[in-house]
């Protein structure tokens, strides 16, 4: 078989693929869900329609075409949440990507089956896609109050997080996310005074809710707090870290993309150089110092990439290393 109808034969079972993934009944929901093995390796998303095959995924993470994810879906009445293993990225526009299940669980399966089919049998009979409500139910009508007291807010939050730090993004965290869906100047005052006061369990709730607020600015003064106090605790910097590496808020584009937003958040923390606590300047020297070989390696990454795409273009238009011919006319 020649190389050409290779490509065909390719283009064809992809296409009865997607043909095949696009007949799965889709449902509109509005879940929660926890995303790892994106280019900023943890974060949170929603999931806003979802099959037995895929779904489409809402994200502050950076997401792109070919990256494989891990999902954790709080789903309303699982006791606890749907895994799927590896979902592979279709495509991504801005904040939104499609995903295809390509690795799950029997059991995961069986689960994700059955609530389909629960999500389908519910489904109204005029057609119109179902909106699941995703907060829980013992959570309703909190949201507007605590929108109004973010001391308050902190307090419950902190609460629900001691209480089962597992299940807290799926539950009081996306609670609290909606009542302040960016970080305010007071609600970022009262999570540093909280971490300033209190001990390892304020801390490890600010980090769990600030990731709901990835690559925002107005987090910095809370993450100083933090490498303040634990600077020596290696788990707590990693999450520093993610926080300050995450590039889902910031716009750039282009083959360099990836590398261009971590020169603005290496930027960006040039300002913590002038903070009076040695721990935060330190802290901000050596990150600084890591974001330059963070660069330099997906600089690297690009043009060799770029490289080989030219190579084989090349190879495509010259035919030599396939052994094919054109015959001439």
């Amino acid at each position: 078989m020649t190389p050409i109808h290779r490509k065909e034969e390719y283009r064809s079972v992809m296409t009865l693929k997607v043909e095949e993934q696009r007949t799965e009944p889709r449902v509109a929901v509005q879940f929660h869900a926890m995303v790892a093995g994106s280019v900023q390796s943890e974060g949170t998303g929603t999931i806003l329609d979802l099959s037995r095959s895929g779904c489409r995924l809402e994200s502050q993470l950076l997401m792109l075409p070919g990256l494989s994810l891990e999902l954790r879906i709080a789903v309303p009445g699982l006791e606890w949440a749907l895994t799927i293993d590896g979902a592979d990225v279709q495509w991504a526009d801005e904040d939104r990507a499609g995903l295809a299940f390509v690795r799950i669980r029997e059991t995961e399966q069986q689960r994700l089956n059955d609530v389909m089919t629960n999500l389908l049998t519910r489904k109204p009979e005029d057609g119109d896609e179902e909106q699941v409500e995703p907060v829980p139910f013992e959570f309703q009508g909190l949201e507007a109050v605590l929108s109004k007291d973010p001391e308050l807010a902190i307090s419950k939050g902190l609460a629900w997080f001691a209480q089962d730090r597992a299940e807290f993004p799926f539950r009081g965290g996306s609670l609290l996310s909606r009542a302040f869906p960016t970080c305010t100047p007071e609600f970022a005052a009262a999570l540093g005074k909280l971490v300033k006061a209190g001990g390892d369990t304020e801390a490890d709730f600010t980090l769990a809710l600030l990731q709901n607020y990835l690559g925002s600015p107005s987090i910095d003064g809370v993450l100083k707090e933090i490498v303040s106090r634990f600077s020596r605790d290696d788990r707590k910097m990693d999450g520093v870290r993610v926080s300050i590496n995450s590039t889902g808020r910031t716009s750039v584009s282009g083959e360099f993309a990836l590398a261009e937003a971590w020169r603005v958040k290496k930027e960006s923390l040039t300002r913590w150089l002038t903070d009076e606590r040695p721990a935060v300047k330190v802290f901000a020297e050596q990150h600084m110092a890591e974001l330059d070989r963070m660069i330099a390696a997906e600089r690297r990454r690009v043009e060799v990439e770029r490289e080989l795409r030219e190579r084989s273009r090349h190879d495509d238009e010259s035919g030599h290393d396939h052994g094919y011919r054109a015959k001439p006319f």
